[in-house]
Order: structure tokens, then sequence, then C-alpha cells
């Protein structure tokens, strides 16, 4: 039997999610985080000195690449999800063409259903988000979903934290990554439409704020109107690279862009630096302000005040982020549940509408 997941690859964290046969709902986030590397460093340690507490550690994810010179059976060790910069370079592609394929896609997309699924063979159908600026240039949007297909459809085989996983890909359809949200908010998880009917005719906007995108996209009457609709790379990246600049430029720190992510989500960051443990209030506020700025005014550009729609959305996780911000500014805008995955989780809905499971 063929089981649908809904699967919104950002460039923040993958999400995923899927009905287990049960009908237990299963939804899983992983950080976007990648890099060739092993978790094995020999008798490295400091002995008995301090307390040993346990601590998240990246997984450890390989396959058969099909080229020998790479190992004895042709496969590379890619560490992902969190912590990943404490064991090697992390990888960090933000262009479109990382969502079509490459090594990186393939180890967090392997890791990301692994964890979901388990260990044993699964077969699958899989309803994929893409952005609005992807889906919108329709050469590009066709280029990535057929690169898409080209590696995902057939069988795929490997190892996840030293367990056998294999998993086989029957069909894939793309989607744009906001209309997962007005699914999640419309549909249950059988497929079916939940709301009024009515909520059907009227315009609904929903805003999906990512790491590298910022997704506009309204709907009325079961059609995209195009007048509301668009995208931008204005995601909560531009906050990261500003304080990741920031902290180069006064303590001269290098950190990742997900280093820097983190520390914007915390209450009260700090960073330990050759001259002390420094607090990262201020400049993490600063640069969330300028981030929330250019995001207000994106959507007023294209929304204005936002009152011609009958229902207005706010998804992903800038809008968890920024939720006080985007409220002040659209008092009448709802934040959906979990938002960081209900593109995912409508996804699957969806997904489980079109494959007809």
């Amino acid at each position: 039997m063929l089981q649908v997941i809904g699967l919104d690859p950002g460039f923040g964290a993958i999400k995923v999610a899927a009905l287990a046969l049960d009908g237990e709902l299963r939804q899983l986030s992983l950080p976007s985080s990648v890099g060739v590397g092993e978790l094995d460093l020999g008798w490295l340690s400091l002995g008995k000195l301090g307390r040993r507490r346990p601590q998240e550690q990246p997984h450890v994810v390989a396959w058969n690449t099909g080229n020998a010179e790479e190992g004895s059976d042709g496969r590379v060790n890619y560490l992902t999800g969190a912590r990943v910069e404490e064991y090697t370079r992390v990888v960090e592609r933000m262009d479109f063409l990382r969502l079509a394929d490459g090594p990186e896609l393939r180890a967090l997309l392997y890791t990301a259903l692994g964890l979901l699924l388990g260990s044993g063979n699964h077969d699958l159908a899989l309803m994929l988000g893409l952005p609005v600026e992807v889906m919108a240039d329709r050469m590009l949007a066709r280029n990535i979903r057929d690169g898409l297909r080209a590696w995902l459809l057939g069988t795929h085989a490997l190892n996840l934290d030293g367990e056998a996983v294999t998993f086989t890909v029957a069909q894939l359809e793309v989607l744009a990554q906001p209309a997962g949200a007005f699914f999640a908010w419309g549909l249950d998880n059988v497929g079916q439409w939940a709301r009024e009917t009515a909520d059907l005719q009227v315009p609904v906007g929903i805003c999906d704020i990512g790491f590298n995108t910022l997704d506009l996209f309204s709907v009325q009457g079961g059609r995209v109107q195009g007048r509301f609709t668009g995208g931008d790379t204005v995601g909560m990246r531009r906050a990261a690279e500003l304080l990741a600049h920031t902290i180069k430029s006064r303590h001269g720190v290098t950190l990742s862009l997900q280093q820097a992510d983190a520390l914007l989500r915390e209450r009260r960051p700090n960073l330990a630096t050759a001259d002390g443990m420094m607090d990262l209030s201020a400049p993490a506020s600063q640069a969330r302000a300028a981030a929330t700025g250019a995001i207000i005014a994106f959507l007023e550009n294209r929304w204005g005040n936002g009152r011609q729609f009958r229902h207005l959305l706010f998804t992903g996780g800038g809008a968890e982020a920024l939720r006080t911000d985007l409220l002040r500014h659209y008092p009448h805008g709802i934040i959906l549940p979990e938002p960081v995955t209900a593109n995912a989780l409508g996804l699957l809905r969806y997904g489980r509408r079109v494959f007809a499971v």
C-alpha cells in the first residue's frame, strides 16, 4: 500500500508529514544543515572531567553512490540535522537548483524520510512543495520537477544511524509550498474539505515566511489570484546574515547561517569568544528588526492592509518568530497551528486526495 508523504524542502529546515497505518499523524522538522564527516573521534575525550550530559548529535546517513573512488563500496558519510558545524564544515547552498538534486539534498531528504518511516521497506507517493518564485516560472518549475523525478522515482537503499532503510517512490508531484498551508487550514486528514463551503469562494491570503523565501499566495473560488501572489528571497536568512556579519566584524568569530539563526531564536543569546562571553541580545534584536522591516515592506507593497482577504493566514518558521509584529500590522490575520510544519501537513492532506489512497 502506498504511503503518502507531504514534503517541504525548506532552506532552513526540511519538513515531512505522513499518516501511519494506524491513523497516527507524524510530522518532523530537520534543520537543513549537512556536511561530509564522521561522528567517531577515536579516543579523543576529556576523560572523566566534567559532567557528561546527553546531547543531540547529527544523524549519519550513507548510501551507495556508485563511485568506487569514494570508498570501498562507493559510500560517503553525510552528517545532517543539529550540531553538524561541530564536526565538519556545513554546506550552505541557497540557489533554487539545489531543490532539484545534489548530494546535500539527498542526504537531508534521506534522513528526514528515514526518521519519519523507520527501518524496513516502504512504498511512497510524494507531494512536494516548491517556492512560489519557482512555481511561477514554468520552465524552472518543470526542470526542478523533472530533476527530482529523475533520481527520486524508484528504489532507495540507505543506512541511517546504523539502521537499514529502504523505500520506493512510485509517484511524485509538486505544488507551491503555501498551497500546503491553505490545505492544512481547509482539508482534513483524508483530503476532504473540512470548513464551510463558503470558505472555498471567499478570498484567502497566505503568507509563508521561510528561511530563504517569502511567499505570498492568494486563492478565491478554487483559483489562484495572480495580483496578490508572488515571492522573494526576503526570509529570515537576512536576519541571520546580518547577525553573522556583526559577530564576525566585532568578535572575529565565523558562524554558519544555521548557527546565527539559532541565536536569533534564543531569548538571551550569548556567544563564547576570545574576549569572553558576549551578550548578543542587542545585535540579535537589530537583525530581527531589519528582517521584519523588509518583510512588512514586501507585504504592504503587495497586499496593502490585507483587508481584501476574508481569511489571512501566516505560516512558516518566520511567522512564529515574528508573530507579534505580524499580528500588530495585520490584526485580522492568524498564525496557523504549528506553522513550521503546516505546509508539509497540507501537502500530505492534498496528496491523499490526489493519489486516492
